[in-house]
């Protein structure tokens, strides 16, 4: 710590001491003392230095104390005090007009003073001064330290602080939500500032003080025994979050895999939890590039607004979600793919809804729609329950696609995408054209390749329920294989 030139001549033994020039300086903050004979190398000299010195070897050159002062004041030195009447009878005026200029302050220690008497005061206040510091500080990490052993939390740690500071506290986490505020400031805001709070090696939040008045010596001291107190609050917090996430992922292994005694014992169990399952419920897979950044969005956006279960695998997360889905595009995040399975009632049906949104996941991903709903595959959802119970869809679809598939599989063609399309947008040239990106007579072509290798005419009604459901026999296998 450090006492201000101003403090350092109050003091009764440097009373003799006369500011010569310089005054805009008498705050400047003295962090130690340096006694220099010969100046040869200010280089070496440093901020907040107190300069001793009897002027040995100066010389009255032209320009040589006007330099000399501007050079020692870009050291930012505290002060300049020279001790006359050895080699300086008097201070030049030029010094004196530089130091006034520059505003570093120059003081006259007269011959009849010992060296030190000057640095024995200074020195004695600098040492008293830190270990007040010491004595403070050790109590503030003790007060902060035992409201941690209490576990008040953040709140009451928070108020400690802004007493001590006599400003306004706020603690944010890392994604800038508000964990704990103490505010005693009402008025003019003068000083804001904010310091970041790390836990290991990571930005883990941060603090925003504000204040009527500076930050003084003694507040920052407060504020840096506080930063590593509220790391620990956070990684408690944090801890406390992951555990509660765990807990009702396991709990979710143990509803689906039905792992559990009795009906009536697990719905207690999901009360105590905070979940009501006797309603109705959906089972939802979700899946993403970007599944750490999915699974904060949807603790953040689904699990917190609609009462819920989230499970994260090894490529996809599963949600058990209760009531009646209100906000059904909070489910369209970036490059996400979801498959939302039908309403079920109660607890007996989850491995169905489960087995309801893998399908419409899979079906999600094929089609690039970022949600698709097991109700809504329409057609689809007989081929699919026909596959789940160990049925040959190939049988199916063979008859009519096999000549299709082999003639894609040997020349690289697409004629069964162009036939997906082309049935998809209701036979309509252009429209399919457009979204194969081919010229309609390129569509023209492959159509009657299609109507020569499965001998149907394709604008034939009658004939063509015979294709569509071979095409959706087809897809179904080739979408729930994969």
């Amino acid at each position: 710590m450090s006492i201000t030139v101003y403090e350092a001549l109050q003091l009764p033994e440097m009373k003799e001491i006369k500011l010569i020039a310089g005054k805009q300086g008498l705050h400047n903050n003295i962090k130690w003392i340096t006694i220099v004979e010969v100046m040869e190398d200010v280089s070496r000299l440093h901020e907040g230095e107190f300069l001793i010195t009897t002027a040995y070897g100066w010389h009255e050159a032209e320009g040589f104390y006007s330099d000399l002062i501007d050079t020692l004041a870009s050291r930012k030195l505290s002060a300049l005090a020279i001790h006359t009447g050895f080699y300086l009878d008097v201070i030049p005026t030029s010094m004196i007009e530089a130091a006034n200029r520059t505003g570093l302050p120059l003081l006259e220690i007269p011959r009849t003073m010992n060296f030190s008497t000057v640095t024995r005061s200074i020195l004695e206040q600098l040492v008293n001064k830190q270990l007040s510091m010491l004595a403070y500080t050790q109590r503030i990490q003790e007060d902060l330290t035992s409201l941690v052993l209490k576990n008040v939390g953040l709140s009451v740690i928070s108020r400690s602080l802004s007493k001590l500071i006599n400003g306004n506290v706020f603690l944010y986490d890392k994604d800038q939500n508000l964990l704990a505020s103490s505010s005693l400031v009402h008025r003019k805001i003068h000083v804001e500032e904010t310091y970041h709070i790390r836990g290991d090696g990571r930005v883990i939040g941060k603090m925003v003080i504000q204040k009527e008045g500076d930050i003084s010596p003694l507040d920052r001291l407060a504020l840096e025994q506080a930063i590593p107190i509220f790391a620990i609050e956070f990684q408690k917090l944090q801890i406390i979050h992951d555990t509660k996430v765990q807990i009702q992922a396991d709990f979710l292994d143990i509803l689906l895999t039905k792992n559990y005694e009795s009906e009536e014992a697990i719905l207690k169990k999901s009360n105590e939890l905070g979940f009501d399952f006797e309603g109705k419920n959906r089972i939802v897979i979700i899946s993403s590039n970007n599944l750490e950044h999915l699974e904060k969005f949807v603790h953040e956006r689904l699990i917190t607004k609609t009462k819920g279960i989230a499970k994260r695998k090894i490529d996809h997360l599963i949600l058990l979600l209760t009531g009646d889905l209100t906000d059904i595009d909070a489910f369209q995040t970036q490059s996400s793919s979801s498959g939302i399975s039908s309403y079920v009632v109660g607890i007996h049906d989850l491995d169905k809804a489960l087995k309801e949104a893998y399908a419409a996941h899979l079906f999600s991903k094929y089609k690039g729609n970022p949600i698709v709903m097991y109700e809504e595959l329409g057609a689809y959802q007989m081929f699919i329950q026909l596959k789940d119970n160990g049925v040959d869809l190939k049988t199916y679809y063979e008859p009519l696609l096999l000549p299709i598939i082999h003639y894609d599989e040997k020349h690289q063609s697409e004629l069964l995408k162009t036939l997906e399309t082309f049935l998809e947008n209701n036979l309509v040239i252009n429209r399919t054209a457009e979204k194969l990106f081919v010229h309609r007579h390129t569509l023209n072509y492959r159509i009657k390749q299609l109507e020569k290798l499965t001998g149907i005419n394709i604008y034939s009604y009658e004939l063509r329920i015979h294709i569509q459901i071979a095409l959706l026999a087809y897809l179904t296998d080739r979408i729930l294989s994969n």
